[in-house]
C-alpha cells in the first residue's frame, strides 16, 4: 500500500487508533482516519484498501491473497 515510506508511520498509527476505537469501521471512517496524513506519493486509495483489509482481518473476516477481502 505504501510506496516511498514517507507517511507509513503516521498512516499505521492512525489506522491502529481507528481500529482500537471502532472494530467495524466503514470505508468513510477509514478514509477520514488517514486524511490528516500527508502522502507524497498519492497512494491514498491503496492505503484505504489496506485499512479495509486490516479491519476485515481483525474482525475475523476472510482476507484473500492479492488484496481482496
Amino acid at each position: 500500500a505504501f510506496q516511498c515510506g514517507y507517511c507509513t508511520a503516521g498512516q499505521i498509527m492512525s489506522l491502529k487508533a481507528l481500529l482500537d476505537a471502532n472494530g467495524g469501521p466503514t470505508d468513510a471512517d477509514i478514509e477520514r482516519a488517514v486524511s490528516g496524513n500527508l502522502c507524497r506519493c498519492g497512494a491514498y486509495p491503496n492505503i484505504a484498501r489496506a485499512g479495509r483489509i486490516a479491519a476485515d482481518a481483525r474482525s475475523g473476516g476472510t482476507v484473500v491473497a492479492g488484496g481482496g477481502a
